[in-house]
């Protein structure tokens, strides 16, 4: 007997099939959306561990990469015998890049390492010292307006407030800064355990920069084999103006730090700060986060003079905001410029998402980093209105 089949039907039940079966499949997707997420995120995390050396070899050749390309065009291609070797011209070019770097490395490590680490281990030192002075000036100031405060003290007990308090203030003090320390020391151990992947890092950076020819041409034929060849030249260009305006601001940020950090170390030396060299490189490395970085880097720098002396905290506070005014006004705009092109707003904004995301880190490159998504949804608004122009003409 022959079966006939109606294949509207047939059809219609084939969709009702796949749609019930869609439906069961969206459903169990939510109710394991979660554990989705945090097996990702697991497996993300275990393979930037295995990749750390090569994410660090990439970040070494992009930050060095204009020094080589530096010594590349202006000295050793002008040089008889060199300049006819491509090669040869290159390596000798990556080689000096390399030896101001590990030169400005031993540098930091032999002479300002040591004294901001002797520089610690004295502020943790002298905790107790700190706690007994502060005691001492309460009492002081307790014993000078006894008067006034004995009408006050009947009313409010603050005496006894303080009394009953103080010591805990200063235990809990104490507490944070063994907290504080005890992490730098994890920190410190963490970076000895990751000199092996610096070391590789440097290693394959080398060949990235020997080899950066080649890699942009791998790049381009592959975008060449996804994409019409006009949107590639628009790819290029793009990425082009994001490479300059990521470099400039993050090159630019650093010299900039540098001599914000040398000028307070000459400051603070000359007005006879305790700690001088230690609250300097706070400075200079929290002035690299724009707009926050100045109080954030105030405020240990006050902590740690205050106990030594209120009246060094006073004049550090002076001297941070009249340093920070000449870097805002006069240094940065200097060097700096309109590097990014953003609004105070987005400024704030990616500091306030990058140091939320990640951190410090964030918080400095979430400036250079918005700048480029901005650039490039600006690009693509100029495309497609380009694109519009053109098909209504």
């Amino acid at each position: 007997m022959k079966i006939n089949f109606d294949k509207q039907y047939l059809k219609i039940s084939l969709y009702a099939f796949l749609t019930i079966a869609l439906s069961i499949l969206f459903y169990l997707s939510l109710g394991n959306l979660g554990n989705f997420l945090e097996w990702s995120t697991v497996k993300f995390t275990d393979i930037r561990k295995i990749l750390s050396s090569v994410i660090m070899a990439i970040s070494i050749a992009y930050i060095l990469n204009p020094g080589v390309r530096w010594f590349e065009v202006n000295v050793y291609n002008r040089i008889g015998g060199i300049n006819n070797s491509k090669k040869l011209s290159r390596i000798l070019s990556i080689i000096t890049i390399y030896l101001f770097l590990f030169g400005l490395i031993s540098m930091v490590i032999v002479f300002v390492a040591p004294q901001i680490a002797t520089s610690m281990a004295d502020i943790s030192r002298r905790v107790p010292e700190y706690i007994n002075s502060t005691i001492e000036i309460v009492e002081d100031l307790s014993n000078r307006w006894s008067g006034e405060l004995n009408a006050a003290n009947q009313v409010y007990d603050i005496a006894g407030h303080v009394e009953r308090n103080i010591n805990q203030i200063f235990i809990n003090a104490g507490n944070i800064l063994d907290y504080v320390f005890n992490n730098l020391i994890l920190g410190i151990m963490s970076i000895t355990s990751g000199i092996f992947n610096f070391i590789l890092g440097i290693i394959i950076s080398f060949y990235l920069l020997g080899d950066k020819e080649s890699f942009k041409r791998g790049t381009e034929k592959i975008l060449l084999a996804i994409f019409h060849k006009k949107t590639v030249i628009k790819i290029k260009d793009l990425g082009r103006e994001a490479d300059t305006l990521f470099g400039k601001y993050v090159i630019g940020k650093f010299v900039d730090s540098l001599i914000i950090g040398i000028i307070c170390f000459i400051g603070l030396s000359i007005l006879k700060i305790r700690y001088a060299l230690l609250i300097s490189s706070i400075i200079g490395i929290t002035n690299m986060i724009p707009y926050f970085g100045p109080f954030i880097g105030a405020v240990p720098a006050v902590i740690i003079t205050f106990f030594d002396s209120p009246m060094n905290a006073l004049w550090i506070i002076i001297f941070i905001l009249i340093l920070q005014q000449f870097d805002g006004l006069i240094l940065g705009p200097k060097i700096l410029g309109d590097s990014v092109g953003l609004k105070p707003f987005w400024i704030i904004f990616s500091i306030v998402l990058g140091g939320g995301l990640y951190g410090v880190l964030g918080m400095f490159l979430g400036v250079p980093v918005m700048a480029i998504i901005v650039t490039f949804g600006n690009k693509l608004i100029d495309w497609q209105i380009e694109r519009k122009t053109r098909n209504i003409e």
